[in-house]
C-alpha cells in the first residue's frame, strides 16, 4: 500500500475505487521517483526540473550576448534583492545596461520586482528561479566564462 493512499476506504463503486488507487500509486511512484533521480534534474527540494525552463537559462545565460551580465545579476540579487543602482553600483555595469537586463530577466520570469516603474524598486530572484538555482549552477560552471 502507498503512503499517498493511506488505506482510506472510499464511499465509490469498486471501479472507480480501484481508479483511484491506481492515480494514488501513479502519483506516488512519480514523486518518489523524481526525488531519487539524477541531480540535474532536480531541485534543491529534489523536484523536477522543466527541460523548457533549463532551456531558457541556456538561451539567457550561454548563448547571448549579455549572458555573462544577466549571469552576474541573477548571481548578486542571489545573495540579497537591490534595486538597478545597487546592483550597477556592485557589478560596474552602466544602469542603463542593467535596467535592459533586469527587464529581459524580468520578461522571462527569473526576476520579480513589486513596482518595475517606481525609481529604486527592488528586484528579487523570482521563485521559479530560486526553486531551480542549481540549475543556474550547473549551467555556469559548464560555460566556465563568468
Amino acid at each position: 500500500m502507498h503512503p499517498l493512499y493511506c488505506g482510506l476506504e472510499l464511499p465509490f463503486s469498486p471501479l472507480l475505487d480501484n481508479i483511484i488507487k491506481h492515480l494514488f500509486a501513479s502519483l506516488y511512484s512519480k514523486i518518489h521517483t523524481s526525488k531519487r533521480g539524477d541531480p540535474d534534474k532536480s531541485g534543491p527540494g529534489g523536484g523536477y526540473i522543466d527541460p523548457r525552463f533549463k532551456r531558457v537559462l541556456w538561451y539567457l545565460i550561454g548563448s547571448t550576448k549579455g549572458g555573462a551580465n544577466r549571469a552576474k545579476i541573477l548571481k548578486a540579487l542571489s545573495e540579497r534583492p537591490a534595486n538597478p543602482n545597487q546592483l550597477s553600483t556592485v557589478l560596474k555595469l552602466d544602469y542603463k545596461t542593467v535596467l535592459h537586463h533586469l527587464k529581459v530577466l524580468s520578461e522571462n520570469g527569473l526576476v520579480i520586482t513589486d513596482d518595475k516603474d517606481k525609481y529604486g524598486a527592488a528586484y528579487f530572484l523570482s521563485p521559479l528561479m530560486e526553486n531551480n538555482y542549481g540549475s543556474f549552477r550547473a549551467i555556469l560552471e559548464r560555460i566556465k566564462d563568468i
